[in-house]
Formats: structure tokens, C-alpha cells, sequence
């Protein structure tokens, strides 16, 4: 949740207009500097509204079942109870990077650089680009666990989820594998601009036949 900002409906259709940065100015509470996360959008700073109720003590309720937020002065902030992990499979993988969508629409721009769950614990070196939304969509789906490469990979070994990286003698890139038929599949992507693109397709013939070809994936083995 982030305080005066709700991307859905009419407003996720203007994400594209929208561009956010991490902010760099510093904010106090009763004048004592507090370690909060700001986005800056269009010269304004959006923060959590959780994180907020931390810093000033105030109750933030979300009732998932009426898809609503309560906050209450009257109550001090309790932590968020960490919500029960779902089991892992290609359908919710494929759901929860499917609702990245209603966000970052076809054309959209996403923050840059991206700040992976994981840290360090990646397997690319920049957080931007393809990436960028590579490692954005695959915290989405698999939180943190531990990335595992498979170079040449068989193609039954390609699951929903997967990232699909390839070099060529021109460039490289990585994709997000959200579908995947005998001869091809179908993807999730980011250019150098840091738009997303839904829909993209990838023959299996031309994918084997690129250098440097491999996935990476958090499936546990």
C-alpha cells in the first residue's frame, strides 16, 4: 500500500505516464530521522502507509475478505502477520506474475533500478532493462527463494516462471516464461526503455540455436 497512491482501474491504465524513483530525501518523526522507503513521482514522495503506522504508532488493518483498509488512531501498530504461503506450482506462479499486469500494463514503464528480494542472491548483475523485469517478476512469484541456472536446458525442463536468457553475436536478453506449448512460448519482457511487454513469443527452434542459451529457476529440485 502505498499512502495517497491506488493503481487500479482507470488509474492502471495511465501507468504509463508514470514514473517512479527512489528518493533520496531524508524523513523525520517528532525530529528524529526514521529509515523509510520513499518513491518519488512526480515531485511528491509516496511511503507505505504501513510504514508510516510503524514510524507514528497507528493501527493498519487490511481485511482481505472485503479488500479494505482500516487505520485506527486509537491503536498502536502491530506487525503485518506474514500471510500463508500458498503451494508452489505453475498456476499460482503464473498468477501472481499475471497480476504484475493490473500495475505495469503493456507499454508501462517500471521503477528503475529494480531492488530484488534476494540481494545480492541473483543471476544478473544489473537490476534494469530486461533484468530488471526479469528478477521483478520472478521475486513476485517465488519471494526469495534461491536462483539455479541450467545451461542448454531440454525443453521439458522449461517451466512457468522460468527465466529464458540467451547471447547472440548483437546482444542478450531474458524472458519470463508464462506459457509453454511444444513448438514455443509465450512471455512476459522488458527493452532497454524499462517498459513492460505482455504477449511476446519465442519459437523453441530459434530459442535452441542462440548462444549462450540457459535458464534460470527457482523450482526447487
Amino acid at each position: 500500500m502505498l499512502a495517497g497512491l491506488a493503481l487500479s482501474g482507470p488509474a492502471a491504465q495511465a501507468a504509463t505516464s508514470i514514473t517512479a524513483t527512489l528518493s533520496s530525501q531524508s524523513i523525520y518523526v517528532d525530529g528524529q530521522r526514521v529509515a523509510m522507503t520513499a518513491y518519488s513521482i512526480r515531485g511528491n514522495n509516496y511511503v507505505r502507509l504501513r510504514d508510516i503506522g510503524k514510524a507514528v504508532d497507528f493501527g493498519v488493518i487490511y481485511d482481505a475478505a472485503t479488500n479494505s483498509v482500516y487505520i485506527n488512531s486509537n491503536q498502536s501498530y502491530q506487525k503485518e502477520s506474514a500471510p500463508t504461503a500458498s503451494p508452489l506450482s505453475e498456476e499460482t506462479v503464473r498468477a501472481a506474475i499475471l497480476a504484475l499486469k493490473k500495475v505495469y500494463p503493456h507499454g508501462a514503464e517500471y521503477p528503475t533500478p529494480y531492488r530484488p528480494n534476494a540481494g545480492l542472491s541473483r543471476p544478473y548483475t544489473n537490476c534494469d532493462h530486461c533484468a530488471g523485469w526479469a528478477m521483478l517478476c520472478s521475486d513476485a512469484a517465488f519471494g526469495d527463494l534461491p536462483w539455479r541456472r541450467v545451461d542448454n536446458p531440454r525443453w521439458e525442463d522449461i517451466r512457468v516462471g522460468d527465466v529464458i536468457d540467451y547471447r547472440n553475436e548483437q546482444s542478450g536478453h531474458a524472458i519470463v516464461v508464462i506459457e509453454k506449448t511444444a513448438e514455443y512460448v509465450k512471455v512476459t519482457e522488458s527493452g532497454m526503455n524499462n517498459h513492460a511487454r505482455w504477449g511476446g513469443q519465442y519459437p523453441r527452434w530459434w530459442l535452441e540455436q542462440q548462444s549462450g542459451y540457459c535458464l534460470n529457476t527457482r523450482y526447487p529440485e
